[in-house]
């Protein structure tokens, strides 16, 4: 009885705050409201706007549509390839097929890449400048390797608009991926392999049926992350893949054509874009803030 009230009496006093702390939790409250209202506010704008027709937006951007008013239609018209002077349709097949095939393909040499440097640097030392390389890499600015690379690829290799050129792009297996799944590896105890060894299961099986399973929550939150980076990526087309344009490279492009069939039908297509992203934040969005932990041997 008198632990227990002094168990209760220690949790009330654990629970209660001073004015100073009050008064500064309201504030970053008050903060933190304010910058997500900046963040939300913007995606509303557009989302009513991509409703309206084009001489009602002109009159003024800010104002509601009314009920009758509202144009549904903008979003069938930018599907109109004469309309909007660019296929719709195509670029969402484009975006579809090399968003999930730079997520699935990077993934996959990225886990394998980090696995051989962890695991095996003990036993080959000359792996650990692998890593030592990657980080170097990192450390690099690369910004002023644009124009080298654009004349590689276009006059040197002659690879721009070869979609296989994007997928050799997607195997290096290096970059902040790379750092993640090292981590991952990294706090695995490598009993869990040497077991399997012993029950005589081959390097394959321990990859893929021991070691891979575990680290499902990192390559998870990674998926997501390139994910949202991956769909809504513009630069790389714009310098090698022009003939294969994205969702993202055509909202930059139709940014000054918009005069032609009106910016509600911009806005339109800028919302079409950004559905998928919304929506895999959405579903993946504790598995993205949650600390991941992995770890802890099984008897």
């Amino acid at each position: 009885m008198a632990r227990n009230k002094l168990a209760k009496n220690t949790s009330s006093a654990l629970n209660v705050r001073t004015r100073t702390e009050k008064i500064m939790l309201s504030i970053f409250f008050v903060v933190f409201c304010a910058y997500a209202l900046t963040l939300i506010a913007p995606l509303f704008w557009t989302a009513y706007n991509s409703l309206k027709d084009p001489r009602s937006y002109n009159d003024n951007p800010f104002n509601f549509p009314a009920f009758e008013n509202i144009q549904w239609n903008n979003y069938v018209k930018i599907f109109d390839k004469q309309a909007m002077t660019v296929s719709i349709p195509f670029a969402i097949f484009n975006t579809i097929w090399r968003t999930f095939g730079s997520v699935i393909v990077g993934i996959f040499f990225t886990a394998c890449t980090s696995y051989v440097v962890c695991k095996y640097s003990a036993n080959h030392r000359w792996l650990n400048w692998i890593y030592a390389f990657v980080v170097t890499i990192m450390i690099i600015p690369t910004l002023g390797s644009t124009a080298t690379s654009y004349n590689l690829i276009h006059n040197e290799l002659q690879i721009a608009n070869k979609p296989w050129f994007i997928w050799l792009t997607w195997c290096s297996g290096i970059g902040f991926g790379f750092l993640m799944m090292y981590s991952a590896w990294k706090s695995l105890s490598w009993s869990y392999a040497e077991a399997a060894f012993i029950d005589g299961a081959s390097h394959f099986k321990v990859f893929f049926s021991i070691m891979m399973p575990m680290v499902k929550p990192i390559m998870t939150s990674l998926f997501v992350v390139n994910f949202i980076s991956g769909w809504s990526e513009y630069m790389d087309t714009i310098l090698y893949m022009d003939e294969w344009p994205s969702l993202g490279y055509l909202v930059y492009i139709l940014q000054e054509r918009s005069r032609y069939f009106g910016m509600p039908m911009y806005f339109a297509v800028i919302v079409i874009s950004m559905i998928p992203t919304l929506a895999v934040f959405v579903a993946f969005q504790e598995t993205i803030m949650k600390n991941v932990t992995t770890g802890g041997l099984k008897g």
